[in-house]
């Protein structure tokens, strides 16, 4: 069984000379002891008349130090939402939460300035980089954006995967398939109508690459998602917007199963479209 999670991919553009090393990234969240200590957000409570504090903490650090300028600070963020926040009443004693959980998305930090982190329901995404830029008195926040995947590296993808399961496309300006059978010209009728089409391998999962419709939409049209694999290998998707999925199987490791183990198997799933942003 695959464990899958959704990452989004960003950089922090300052100079070298200002970006936060990943030793200081992880020294500092060290430096909190698991504590509650750094306010994201203050406002007004308007049942106690008081004050509303938003918090966010990091924990479960790991260094991977052997991997040049993506060796990596991993880390678990954790942060109050709208949903999680202590509310008072009149009293100023808490009040029973409707959702408790805090939103805990896994982030890697790298040396070069890139970051990725899990895309999380009530997560806002420039959270992560505000928070890396409070722990190390940068402006990373400021200097910072999350990529999406331009068309280069979703046809890369495509034809670097074995088996392609899940293909999604809209049309070009000048994308049209060869009305060489009825199929495709149904298709090129579909796209002045429809702005997206999705071709699926079934709950089989069968290979759509080397379908010659398929192939010919990867090369004339816009790509928007993609499922696929390499040989033997477990499912990552891709989406144009900047979602990338990634999975692993913790059944290939004996327990405990160490946070190093854990991080260093998703940097390995991440690292190439870290590289293709970078």
């Amino acid at each position: 069984m695959s464990d899958p999670e959704r990452y989004k991919i960003g950089k922090i553009d300052l100079p070298e000379s200002e970006l936060p090393s990943v030793e200081e990234v992880k020294s500092e969240i060290d430096a909190l002891d698991d504590e509650f200590e750094m306010v994201r957000r203050v406002e007004d409570d308007p049942v106690s008349g008081g004050e509303l504090e938003y918090r966010e903490k990091g924990r479960t650090t790991y260094l991977g130090d052997s991997h040049g300028e993506l060796s990596f600070c991993h880390f678990i963020y954790s942060a109050d939402t709208e949903n999680s926040i202590v509310v008072r009443n009149e009293e100023g004693e808490e009040e029973e939460r409707n959702q408790p959980e805090l939103v805990r998305p896994r982030v890697f930090y790298f040396e070069n300035g890139m970051f990725a982190f899990e895309s999380k329901q009530d997560l806002v995404d420039p959270w992560i980089p505000s928070f890396i830029g409070k722990l190390t008195d940068t402006g990373a926040l400021d200097n910072s954006r999350i990529f999406s995947f331009n068309q280069e590296i979703m046809e890369d993808f495509y034809e670097s995967r074995d088996k392609i399961t899940v293909f999604k496309f809209s049309s070009l300006d000048d994308g049209e398939f060869e009305p060489d059978n009825p199929l495709a010209e149904a298709l090129n009728e579909l796209t002045e109508t429809v702005e997206s089409q999705q071709f699926s391998g079934g709950n089989e999962g069968k290979n759509l690459k080397g379908t010659s419709l398929v192939d010919e939409a990867a090369e004339k049209m816009f790509i928007e998602k993609l499922h696929g694999s390499h040989e033997d290998s477990l499912t990552m998707n891709i989406l144009e917007s900047g979602i990338y999925v990634v999975a692993w199987s913790e059944s290939d490791w004996s327990e405990p199963i160490e946070t190093g183990t854990r991080a260093e198997a998703i940097f390995n799933r991440l690292a190439p479209q870290v590289r293709r942003l970078a």
